[in-house]
């Protein structure tokens, strides 16, 4: 059985996915076939050949153009300035691809250290997909508020959509894309967007994976194993090794990329990284607490919202409003 991965990603985040891609393919097991997509809506065919360069004889790689599925809901997708709306790519693949019943997400600021075949082969029941928790809205009060308070999600269940082995089958069965599509005009989330949405349907229908499968790497979060024997790590919001030097596990990071084409360029993104942007960095991270606190004391102003039954008697949603 060939197992499925996807990556989402630009022109821009390609090589980071390289890496990512890099670790992985060195740690799977040779005793399993694995398919790669990585989708996209402008990556050019150069960029694309240093990916596909990459590929084995376990390993496939295929580039696939998600631009006809984004553009129907472009316009109504929330943004920031270290999202893209590649991040919402995640979304189509059990429609796009239903040869699969479950299939991989990873995004790629990540190191795969562990079997990725592993991860695959864990049984996840009639759950819509497994994910490990969210350990900033776990650790952090003001983030584990938010979640409670606005997306309506505890703390203690909500997880990080960065790493997902998904339910194809049961993400087609409940119409998650279309939930989706739905809820964005009905909830506008702010802080974590998409992961936001996927947690709100996702919502009791979750398997929780080891969190050694998704080790977030920022400051202030603790883990109760050594993170350095995470099974994946993953340097999330504006904690990149090849931003600052001194970043979480930046060695393991650099291990990988000196195996790769991208590793000069690399090194000199790092270098040209300049105190005004790190400056921006520092701020984005304060806004980001600001705007959960501001999102969080709107949920605590506002009336209760009016109770929704959800009817699934055609394709479409069709909403009962009920006092």
């Amino acid at each position: 059985m060939t197992i499925p991965i996807f990556y989402a990603c630009d022109d821009n985040f390609l090589k980071y996915t390289i890496v990512s891609l890099t670790s992985m393919m060195e740690n799977a097991s040779k005793k399993r076939d694995y398919h790669v997509y990585i989708l996209h809506t402008n990556i050019p065919d150069a960029s694309q050949a240093r990916v596909l360069a990459l590929q084995n004889e376990n390993f496939a790689i295929s580039f696939v153009n998600v631009t006809e599925h984004l553009d129907s809901i472009s316009e109504r997708l929330p943004l920031r300035h270290y999202y893209t709306k590649t991040t919402y790519f995640r979304f189509f693949i059990a429609e796009m691809f239903p040869q699969y019943d479950k299939a991989i997400y990873i995004d790629g600021d990540t190191i795969v250290q562990g079997n990725i075949a592993r991860l695959y082969d864990t049984n996840i029941g009639s759950c819509y997909l497994g994910a490990a928790h969210e350990q900033a809205m776990a650790q952090m009060d003001v983030f584990g508020t938010y979640c409670e308070r606005v997306v309506g999600v505890s703390r203690k269940d909500y997880f990080n959509a960065g790493v997902m082995l998904i339910n194809c089958e049961q993400f087609r069965l409940h119409r998650v894309l279309g939930r989706f599509i739905h809820y964005l005009g009905v909830y506008n989330f702010a802080v974590t967007q998409d992961e936001d949405y996927l947690n709100l349907i996702c919502k009791n229908r979750v398997y929780h994976l080891d969190q050694r499968w998704n080790t977030e790497l920022t400051d202030g979060l603790v883990y109760p194993y050594d993170v350095r024997k995470g099974y994946i790590l993953h340097y999330i919001m504006v904690n990149k090794p090849w931003h600052y030097a001194d970043c979480r596990l930046a060695d393991v990071f650099w291990h990988y990329a000196a195996k790769t084409s991208e590793y000069a360029a690399l090194r000199a993104e790092l270098d040209s990284y300049t105190e005004e942007e790190r400056e921006r960095d520092r701020h984005s991270a304060e806004n980001l607490c600001q705007l959960a606190i501001s999102e969080t004391e709107k949920a605590t102003q506002r009336p209760a919202r009016s109770q929704r039954t959800l009817y699934w008697n055609s394709p479409a949603f069709v909403y009962q409003k009920t006092e």
